[in-house]
Protein backbone atom coordinates (compact mmCIF):
# COMPACT_ATOMS: atom_id res chain seq x y z
CA UNK A 1 0.00 0.00 0.00
CA UNK A 2 2.97 2.48 -0.12
CA UNK A 3 2.25 3.47 -3.40
CA UNK A 4 -1.09 4.85 -2.28
CA UNK A 5 1.05 7.53 -0.28
CA UNK A 6 2.96 8.85 -2.90
CA UNK A 7 2.36 12.79 -3.69
CA UNK A 8 -0.12 14.01 -6.85
CA UNK A 9 1.49 12.58 -10.20
CA UNK A 10 1.63 14.60 -13.43
CA UNK A 11 -1.32 13.28 -15.12
CA UNK A 12 -3.13 13.92 -12.00
CA UNK A 13 -1.96 17.76 -12.05
CA UNK A 14 -3.79 17.98 -15.16
CA UNK A 15 -6.58 16.93 -14.11
CA UNK A 16 -6.45 19.80 -11.58
CA UNK A 17 -5.39 21.85 -14.07
CA UNK A 18 -8.18 21.44 -15.85
CA UNK A 19 -10.69 21.56 -13.66
CA UNK A 20 -9.41 25.42 -12.32
CA UNK A 21 -8.83 26.00 -16.32
CA UNK A 22 -12.57 24.90 -16.87
CA UNK A 23 -13.78 27.03 -13.87
CA UNK A 24 -12.17 30.24 -14.62
CA UNK A 25 -13.30 30.30 -17.80
CA UNK A 26 -16.83 30.32 -16.49
CA UNK A 27 -16.10 32.67 -14.04
CA UNK A 28 -14.70 35.24 -16.68
CA UNK A 29 -17.82 34.32 -19.07
CA UNK A 30 -20.89 33.85 -16.93
CA UNK A 31 -23.58 36.64 -16.57
CA UNK A 32 -24.82 37.48 -13.10
CA UNK A 33 -28.37 36.86 -14.14
CA UNK A 34 -27.33 33.26 -14.64
CA UNK A 35 -26.03 32.34 -11.44
CA UNK A 36 -28.47 31.72 -8.02
CA UNK A 37 -28.31 34.78 -5.28
CA UNK A 38 -24.31 35.96 -7.12
CA UNK A 39 -25.47 39.19 -6.95
CA UNK A 40 -26.50 39.39 -3.20
CA UNK A 41 -23.22 37.85 -2.37
CA UNK A 42 -21.05 40.05 -4.40
CA UNK A 43 -22.65 43.50 -2.63
CA UNK A 44 -20.63 41.87 0.36
CA UNK A 45 -17.54 41.88 -1.60
CA UNK A 46 -17.91 45.31 -2.86
CA UNK A 47 -19.25 46.71 0.63
CA UNK A 48 -15.80 45.16 2.11
CA UNK A 49 -13.71 46.81 -1.07
CA UNK A 50 -15.12 49.95 -0.83
CA UNK A 51 -15.15 50.63 2.69
CA UNK A 52 -12.56 48.26 4.13
CA UNK A 53 -14.31 46.48 6.71
CA UNK A 54 -16.68 44.27 7.50
CA UNK A 55 -20.82 44.76 7.00
CA UNK A 56 -22.89 43.78 10.41
CA UNK A 57 -25.81 43.04 8.16
CA UNK A 58 -27.81 46.37 8.52
CA UNK A 59 -26.41 48.15 5.71
CA UNK A 60 -29.38 49.39 3.20
CA UNK A 61 -26.78 49.11 0.39
CA UNK A 62 -25.97 44.71 1.44
CA UNK A 63 -29.50 43.94 1.74
CA UNK A 64 -30.95 41.15 -0.83
CA UNK A 65 -32.66 44.09 -3.02
CA UNK A 66 -33.72 44.04 -6.77
CA UNK A 67 -32.61 47.50 -7.19
CA UNK A 68 -29.83 49.91 -9.55
CA UNK A 69 -27.44 50.15 -6.54
CA UNK A 70 -24.77 52.98 -7.61
CA UNK A 71 -22.50 51.68 -4.95
CA UNK A 72 -22.49 48.13 -7.08
CA UNK A 73 -21.11 49.11 -10.54
CA UNK A 74 -20.63 45.16 -11.45
CA UNK A 75 -24.45 44.70 -10.70
CA UNK A 76 -26.53 46.16 -12.89
CA UNK A 77 -30.35 44.81 -11.18
CA UNK A 78 -33.77 45.61 -12.32
CA UNK A 79 -36.72 44.92 -10.38
CA UNK A 80 -38.21 41.68 -10.34
CA UNK A 81 -41.95 40.05 -10.96
CA UNK A 82 -43.27 43.04 -9.21
CA UNK A 83 -41.15 42.63 -5.78
CA UNK A 84 -38.41 44.13 -4.44
CA UNK A 85 -36.31 41.54 -3.16
CA UNK A 86 -36.01 39.60 0.03
CA UNK A 87 -35.16 42.29 2.19
CA UNK A 88 -32.05 40.36 4.38
CA UNK A 89 -28.23 40.67 3.91
CA UNK A 90 -26.12 37.89 3.49
CA UNK A 91 -24.02 39.12 5.84
CA UNK A 92 -25.72 37.71 8.37
CA UNK A 93 -25.03 34.31 7.73
CA UNK A 94 -21.57 32.85 7.13
CA UNK A 95 -19.50 35.13 4.11
CA UNK A 96 -16.17 34.06 4.18
CA UNK A 97 -16.65 33.29 0.64
CA UNK A 98 -17.63 36.83 -0.01
CA UNK A 99 -14.41 37.53 2.09
CA UNK A 100 -11.63 35.62 -0.21
CA UNK A 101 -13.51 37.17 -2.86
CA UNK A 102 -13.01 40.55 -1.87
CA UNK A 103 -9.80 40.15 -1.11
CA UNK A 104 -8.83 39.23 -4.89
CA UNK A 105 -11.55 41.92 -6.32
CA UNK A 106 -9.76 44.64 -4.34
CA UNK A 107 -5.99 42.79 -5.94
CA UNK A 108 -7.63 42.51 -9.45
CA UNK A 109 -8.15 46.37 -9.09
CA UNK A 110 -4.66 47.44 -9.19
CA UNK A 111 -4.47 46.83 -12.29
CA UNK A 112 -7.64 47.03 -13.92
CA UNK A 113 -11.22 48.67 -13.52
CA UNK A 114 -12.79 45.94 -16.17
CA UNK A 115 -15.80 45.25 -14.79
CA UNK A 116 -15.59 41.88 -16.31
CA UNK A 117 -12.67 40.87 -14.73
CA UNK A 118 -13.44 42.18 -11.38
CA UNK A 119 -16.38 40.41 -11.21
CA UNK A 120 -14.62 37.38 -12.25
CA UNK A 121 -11.86 37.77 -9.39
CA UNK A 122 -15.06 38.36 -6.85
CA UNK A 123 -15.61 34.51 -7.88
CA UNK A 124 -12.43 33.15 -7.67
CA UNK A 125 -12.52 31.83 -4.02
CA UNK A 126 -15.47 29.43 -6.09
CA UNK A 127 -12.94 28.59 -8.92
CA UNK A 128 -10.20 27.64 -5.92
CA UNK A 129 -12.39 25.86 -3.99
CA UNK A 130 -13.37 23.31 -6.59
CA UNK A 131 -9.72 23.24 -7.85
CA UNK A 132 -8.80 22.58 -4.29
CA UNK A 133 -11.89 20.01 -4.03
CA UNK A 134 -10.23 18.04 -6.85
CA UNK A 135 -6.47 18.29 -5.24
CA UNK A 136 -7.99 16.81 -1.67
CA UNK A 137 -10.07 14.04 -3.73
CA UNK A 138 -6.80 12.61 -5.17
CA UNK A 139 -4.64 12.36 -1.93
CA UNK A 140 -7.76 10.90 0.00
CA UNK A 141 -7.61 8.30 -2.85
CA UNK A 142 -4.08 7.86 -2.50
CA UNK A 143 -5.16 6.42 0.92
CA UNK A 144 -7.84 4.86 0.45
CA UNK A 145 -7.86 2.96 -3.03
CA UNK A 146 -5.03 0.35 -4.51
CA UNK A 147 -5.40 1.68 -7.97
CA UNK A 148 -4.18 5.09 -8.96
CA UNK A 149 -7.34 4.81 -11.33
CA UNK A 150 -9.42 4.60 -8.49
CA UNK A 151 -8.49 8.01 -7.55
CA UNK A 152 -8.84 9.66 -10.32
CA UNK A 153 -12.13 8.52 -11.09
CA UNK A 154 -12.91 9.71 -7.42
CA UNK A 155 -11.71 13.36 -8.09
CA UNK A 156 -13.07 13.26 -11.75
CA UNK A 157 -16.25 12.10 -10.47
CA UNK A 158 -16.59 14.98 -8.12
CA UNK A 159 -15.21 17.52 -9.77
CA UNK A 160 -16.98 16.93 -13.40
CA UNK A 161 -20.32 16.62 -11.80
CA UNK A 162 -22.28 19.34 -14.00
CA UNK A 163 -23.60 20.92 -10.50
CA UNK A 164 -20.23 20.88 -9.51
CA UNK A 165 -18.58 22.44 -12.21
CA UNK A 166 -21.15 24.78 -12.68
CA UNK A 167 -20.50 26.40 -8.64
CA UNK A 168 -17.18 26.60 -9.24
CA UNK A 169 -18.03 29.78 -11.66
CA UNK A 170 -19.63 32.44 -9.81
CA UNK A 171 -19.34 33.59 -6.03
CA UNK A 172 -21.77 30.98 -3.55
CA UNK A 173 -21.03 29.07 -0.06
CA UNK A 174 -21.95 25.57 -1.71
CA UNK A 175 -18.57 25.52 -3.75
CA UNK A 176 -16.83 26.25 -0.44
CA UNK A 177 -18.37 23.64 1.70
CA UNK A 178 -17.93 21.20 -0.60
CA UNK A 179 -13.90 22.21 -0.41
CA UNK A 180 -14.17 21.91 3.00
CA UNK A 181 -15.44 18.38 3.32
CA UNK A 182 -13.29 16.79 0.67
CA UNK A 183 -10.01 18.61 3.08
CA UNK A 184 -11.91 17.19 6.26
CA UNK A 185 -12.15 13.67 5.11
CA UNK A 186 -8.78 13.96 3.49
CA UNK A 187 -7.19 14.51 7.19
CA UNK A 188 -9.45 12.27 9.18
CA UNK A 189 -8.22 9.14 7.08
CA UNK A 190 -4.38 10.85 7.45
CA UNK A 191 -4.53 11.15 11.33
CA UNK A 192 -6.90 7.48 11.42
CA UNK A 193 -3.55 6.19 9.62
CA UNK A 194 -0.67 7.98 11.41
CA UNK A 195 -2.19 7.70 14.57
CA UNK A 196 -3.63 11.18 15.08
CA UNK A 197 -0.32 13.82 15.12
CA UNK A 198 -0.82 17.41 16.28
CA UNK A 199 0.08 18.15 12.39
CA UNK A 200 -3.31 16.09 11.27
CA UNK A 201 -5.50 17.65 13.99
CA UNK A 202 -4.44 21.06 13.20
CA UNK A 203 -5.01 20.41 9.90
CA UNK A 204 -8.13 18.64 10.67
CA UNK A 205 -9.49 22.11 12.57
CA UNK A 206 -8.72 24.02 9.41
CA UNK A 207 -11.10 22.24 7.67
CA UNK A 208 -13.42 21.93 10.28
CA UNK A 209 -13.18 25.89 10.40
CA UNK A 210 -14.18 26.38 6.42
CA UNK A 211 -16.99 24.16 7.21
CA UNK A 212 -18.24 25.97 10.29
CA UNK A 213 -17.78 29.26 8.31
CA UNK A 214 -19.96 27.88 4.58
CA UNK A 215 -23.10 26.33 5.61
CA UNK A 216 -25.05 25.55 7.95
CA UNK A 217 -25.93 22.64 5.40
CA UNK A 218 -22.87 20.63 6.37
CA UNK A 219 -22.89 20.90 9.46
CA UNK A 220 -23.68 17.41 9.80
CA UNK A 221 -20.51 16.74 8.03
CA UNK A 222 -18.32 18.37 11.24
CA UNK A 223 -20.64 16.43 13.61
CA UNK A 224 -20.07 12.81 12.01
CA UNK A 225 -16.41 14.23 11.62
CA UNK A 226 -16.33 14.59 15.00
CA UNK A 227 -17.89 11.55 15.76
CA UNK A 228 -15.12 9.70 13.70
CA UNK A 229 -11.99 10.94 15.21
CA UNK A 230 -13.70 10.02 18.83
CA UNK A 231 -14.32 6.08 17.69
CA UNK A 232 -11.27 5.54 15.89
CA UNK A 233 -9.21 6.50 18.82
CA UNK A 234 -11.73 4.32 21.12
CA UNK A 235 -10.82 1.16 18.90
CA UNK A 236 -7.57 1.78 17.91
CA UNK A 237 -5.70 -0.81 20.81
CA UNK A 238 -2.10 1.48 19.83
CA UNK A 239 -3.57 4.35 21.66
CA UNK A 240 -2.89 4.24 25.25
CA UNK A 241 -4.84 6.40 28.09
CA UNK A 242 -7.39 7.08 25.29
CA UNK A 243 -9.72 9.56 27.65
CA UNK A 244 -6.67 12.08 28.00
CA UNK A 245 -5.87 11.51 24.37
CA UNK A 246 -8.82 12.67 23.33
CA UNK A 247 -9.27 15.69 25.48
CA UNK A 248 -6.18 16.92 24.67
CA UNK A 249 -6.62 16.50 20.49
CA UNK A 250 -10.09 17.63 21.02
CA UNK A 251 -8.87 20.70 22.87
CA UNK A 252 -6.14 21.96 20.08
CA UNK A 253 -9.14 21.31 17.62
CA UNK A 254 -12.06 23.32 19.46
CA UNK A 255 -8.80 25.53 20.35
CA UNK A 256 -8.76 26.65 16.38
CA UNK A 257 -11.85 26.43 15.70
CA UNK A 258 -12.87 28.87 18.02
CA UNK A 259 -10.02 31.01 17.20
CA UNK A 260 -10.92 30.85 13.25
CA UNK A 261 -14.31 31.08 13.53
CA UNK A 262 -15.25 33.17 16.48
CA UNK A 263 -14.86 36.69 14.45
CA UNK A 264 -17.82 36.01 13.06
CA UNK A 265 -20.33 34.08 15.26
CA UNK A 266 -19.44 36.12 18.66
CA UNK A 267 -19.40 39.41 16.17
CA UNK A 268 -23.38 38.34 14.90
CA UNK A 269 -24.25 37.87 18.72
CA UNK A 270 -22.77 41.43 19.94
CA UNK A 271 -24.62 43.02 17.02
CA UNK A 272 -27.70 41.18 16.50
CA UNK A 273 -28.74 40.79 20.26
CA UNK A 274 -27.34 37.27 20.64
CA UNK A 275 -28.74 36.09 17.67
CA UNK A 276 -24.94 34.34 16.48
CA UNK A 277 -26.54 32.27 13.58
CA UNK A 278 -28.38 35.14 12.35
CA UNK A 279 -31.78 33.29 11.28
CA UNK A 280 -34.03 35.50 13.53
CA UNK A 281 -31.97 38.77 12.25
CA UNK A 282 -33.06 37.90 8.84
CA UNK A 283 -36.72 38.26 9.65
CA UNK A 284 -36.29 40.98 12.09
CA UNK A 285 -34.61 43.18 8.72
CA UNK A 286 -37.48 41.43 6.33
CA UNK A 287 -39.87 43.26 8.91
CA UNK A 288 -37.84 46.44 8.56
CA UNK A 289 -38.04 46.83 4.91
CA UNK A 290 -41.30 45.91 4.80
CA UNK A 291 -42.15 49.17 7.27
CA UNK A 292 -39.89 50.99 5.42
CA UNK A 293 -42.66 50.28 1.98
CA UNK A 294 -40.82 47.73 -0.18
CA UNK A 295 -42.44 44.70 -1.56
CA UNK A 296 -40.57 41.79 -0.58
CA UNK A 297 -40.68 37.80 -2.15
CA UNK A 298 -42.33 35.57 0.51
CA UNK A 299 -41.12 32.30 1.94
CA UNK A 300 -43.05 29.42 0.64
CA UNK A 301 -43.92 27.37 3.91
CA UNK A 302 -45.97 23.70 3.12
CA UNK A 303 -45.66 23.64 7.06
CA UNK A 304 -47.16 26.75 7.74
CA UNK A 305 -50.25 26.16 5.23
CA UNK A 306 -51.15 22.82 7.16
CA UNK A 307 -49.59 20.25 4.59
CA UNK A 308 -48.58 17.52 6.53
CA UNK A 309 -44.83 15.34 5.59
CA UNK A 310 -45.83 12.69 3.60
CA UNK A 311 -48.17 15.08 1.56
CA UNK A 312 -45.78 17.25 0.96
CA UNK A 313 -43.54 14.84 -0.19
CA UNK A 314 -46.05 13.52 -3.19
CA UNK A 315 -47.20 16.50 -3.88
CA UNK A 316 -47.40 16.81 -8.21
CA UNK A 317 -45.58 13.87 -8.24
CA UNK A 318 -42.71 13.97 -5.41
CA UNK A 319 -41.74 17.06 -7.15
CA UNK A 320 -39.51 17.74 -4.21
CA UNK A 321 -37.50 14.77 -5.02
CA UNK A 322 -37.41 14.84 -8.87
CA UNK A 323 -36.17 18.74 -8.75
CA UNK A 324 -33.61 18.01 -5.97
CA UNK A 325 -32.27 14.72 -7.74
CA UNK A 326 -32.16 16.87 -11.19
CA UNK A 327 -30.48 19.66 -9.59
CA UNK A 328 -27.87 17.34 -8.00
CA UNK A 329 -26.61 16.31 -11.11
CA UNK A 330 -27.32 19.70 -12.56
CA UNK A 331 -29.73 22.75 -13.61
CA UNK A 332 -27.99 25.71 -14.58
CA UNK A 333 -29.13 29.71 -13.94
CA UNK A 334 -32.30 30.10 -11.96
CA UNK A 335 -33.71 27.00 -12.15
CA UNK A 336 -34.07 27.25 -15.98
CA UNK A 337 -31.53 25.24 -18.21
CA UNK A 338 -31.69 21.92 -17.96
CA UNK A 339 -29.70 19.10 -19.27
CA UNK A 340 -30.98 16.56 -22.10
CA UNK A 341 -33.21 13.66 -19.72
CA UNK A 342 -30.91 11.27 -21.36
CA UNK A 343 -28.08 12.91 -19.54
CA UNK A 344 -29.62 12.73 -16.26
CA UNK A 345 -30.83 8.87 -16.70
CA UNK A 346 -26.99 8.27 -17.51
CA UNK A 347 -25.75 9.92 -14.26
CA UNK A 348 -28.75 8.33 -12.27
CA UNK A 349 -27.13 4.59 -13.91
CA UNK A 350 -23.49 5.78 -12.81
CA UNK A 351 -24.81 6.80 -8.82
CA UNK A 352 -27.02 3.11 -9.01
CA UNK A 353 -24.31 1.31 -10.18
CA UNK A 354 -21.43 2.74 -7.56
CA UNK A 355 -23.98 1.86 -4.71
CA UNK A 356 -24.14 -1.90 -5.81
CA UNK A 357 -20.35 -2.43 -6.91
CA UNK A 358 -19.96 -1.12 -3.40
CA UNK A 359 -22.40 -3.24 -2.20
CA UNK A 360 -21.16 -6.70 -3.93
CA UNK A 361 -17.28 -5.52 -2.56
CA UNK A 362 -19.09 -5.57 0.82
CA UNK A 363 -20.03 -8.78 0.26
CA UNK A 364 -17.15 -10.09 -1.30
CA UNK A 365 -14.12 -8.76 1.11
CA UNK A 366 -14.43 -7.55 4.25
CA UNK A 367 -13.62 -3.96 4.91
CA UNK A 368 -10.77 -2.29 7.25
CA UNK A 369 -11.73 -0.63 10.59
CA UNK A 370 -10.78 2.64 9.26
CA UNK A 371 -13.17 1.97 5.76
CA UNK A 372 -16.15 1.00 7.62
CA UNK A 373 -15.68 3.79 9.93
CA UNK A 374 -15.44 6.16 6.82
CA UNK A 375 -18.17 4.79 5.35
CA UNK A 376 -20.57 4.74 8.47
CA UNK A 377 -19.78 8.30 8.74
CA UNK A 378 -20.32 9.21 5.30
CA UNK A 379 -23.53 7.95 4.96
CA UNK A 380 -24.57 9.65 8.37
CA UNK A 381 -23.03 12.85 7.00
CA UNK A 382 -25.29 12.56 3.93
CA UNK A 383 -28.44 11.47 5.72
CA UNK A 384 -28.11 14.22 7.91
CA UNK A 385 -27.67 16.77 5.02
CA UNK A 386 -30.42 15.17 3.38
CA UNK A 387 -32.86 15.78 6.84
CA UNK A 388 -31.77 18.98 7.09
CA UNK A 389 -32.09 20.07 3.38
CA UNK A 390 -35.76 18.60 3.48
CA UNK A 391 -36.52 20.16 6.71
CA UNK A 392 -35.67 23.59 5.20
CA UNK A 393 -37.45 23.54 2.25
CA UNK A 394 -40.80 21.93 4.30
CA UNK A 395 -40.71 24.16 7.38
CA UNK A 396 -39.05 27.53 5.86
CA UNK A 397 -38.73 28.38 1.73
CA UNK A 398 -39.28 25.55 -0.69
CA UNK A 399 -36.27 25.26 -2.27
CA UNK A 400 -35.40 22.06 -4.50
CA UNK A 401 -32.13 22.77 -5.38
CA UNK A 402 -29.13 19.82 -5.52
CA UNK A 403 -26.51 22.60 -4.61
CA UNK A 404 -27.58 22.25 -1.05
CA UNK A 405 -27.11 18.79 -0.93
CA UNK A 406 -23.67 18.73 -3.23
CA UNK A 407 -21.31 17.24 -0.47
CA UNK A 408 -23.26 14.00 -1.51
CA UNK A 409 -21.35 14.12 -4.38
CA UNK A 410 -18.32 12.70 -2.27
CA UNK A 411 -20.04 9.24 -0.94
CA UNK A 412 -21.35 8.62 -3.93
CA UNK A 413 -17.59 9.09 -5.78
CA UNK A 414 -16.55 7.16 -2.70
CA UNK A 415 -18.76 4.27 -3.10
CA UNK A 416 -18.42 4.21 -6.88
CA UNK A 417 -14.30 4.14 -7.15
CA UNK A 418 -14.56 1.86 -4.00
CA UNK A 419 -16.52 -1.08 -5.98
CA UNK A 420 -13.94 -0.62 -8.63
CA UNK A 421 -10.67 -0.85 -6.97
CA UNK A 422 -12.08 -4.36 -5.51
CA UNK A 423 -12.63 -6.04 -8.81
CA UNK A 424 -10.05 -8.24 -9.36
CA UNK A 425 -7.79 -7.39 -11.91
CA UNK A 426 -7.35 -8.95 -15.00
CA UNK A 427 -3.48 -9.70 -15.97
CA UNK A 428 -4.36 -9.05 -19.66
CA UNK A 429 -5.81 -5.75 -19.66
CA UNK A 430 -4.62 -2.52 -20.76
CA UNK A 431 -7.11 -0.30 -18.59
CA UNK A 432 -8.72 -0.35 -15.81
CA UNK A 433 -12.19 -0.09 -15.35
CA UNK A 434 -12.17 2.81 -13.55
CA UNK A 435 -9.82 4.57 -16.51
CA UNK A 436 -12.71 3.42 -18.79
CA UNK A 437 -15.16 5.09 -16.49
CA UNK A 438 -13.28 8.37 -16.00
CA UNK A 439 -13.09 8.91 -19.53
CA UNK A 440 -16.79 8.19 -20.30
CA UNK A 441 -17.47 10.37 -17.30
CA UNK A 442 -15.30 13.11 -18.61
CA UNK A 443 -16.39 12.96 -21.77
CA UNK A 444 -20.62 13.29 -20.41
CA UNK A 445 -19.86 16.47 -18.66
CA UNK A 446 -17.90 17.70 -21.87
CA UNK A 447 -21.27 17.68 -23.28
CA UNK A 448 -23.14 18.57 -20.63
CA UNK A 449 -20.78 21.74 -21.07
CA UNK A 450 -20.89 22.29 -24.53
CA UNK A 451 -24.43 21.73 -25.07
CA UNK A 452 -26.07 22.91 -22.41
CA UNK A 453 -23.98 25.51 -20.42
CA UNK A 454 -22.61 26.92 -23.14
CA UNK A 455 -26.86 28.54 -23.49
CA UNK A 456 -26.20 30.37 -20.69
CA UNK A 457 -23.64 32.64 -22.26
Amino acid sequence: MQDNKKQVQPAEWLLILLVFSICLAGALLLPVKQCPDEADRVLLSEWIVRHGTLPTGNELETISMRWENPHAPLLKIVPLNGCDGWGFSYALRPFLSAVIGAFFQKLASFFTSSPRILLAASRMCSVLSVTFCCFFCLRLGHRLFAQRSSSLLFAAFVCFLPQVMFLGMYQNNDSLSLCAVSMMLYYLAEGFDSGWPVKSCVSLALAFSLGLLSYYTIYGWLLMGAAFCIAAVLTDPGIPRKGPFIFRRAALISGICILLTSWFFLRNAALHEGDFLGMASEEASRARMRSLGYRLFDFLCFRDSGMSILDFLRREDFIWLRLTARSFVGVFGYMDTHLPKIHYRLCYAVFAAGVLLYAASLLRHKPSRRDVLLAVTMLSASLLTGVLHFWQSYTRDYQPQGRYVITLVLFLGYMLAYGLDQLPAKRNARLHPASVLTAGWLALSAWAAIGTMSKML
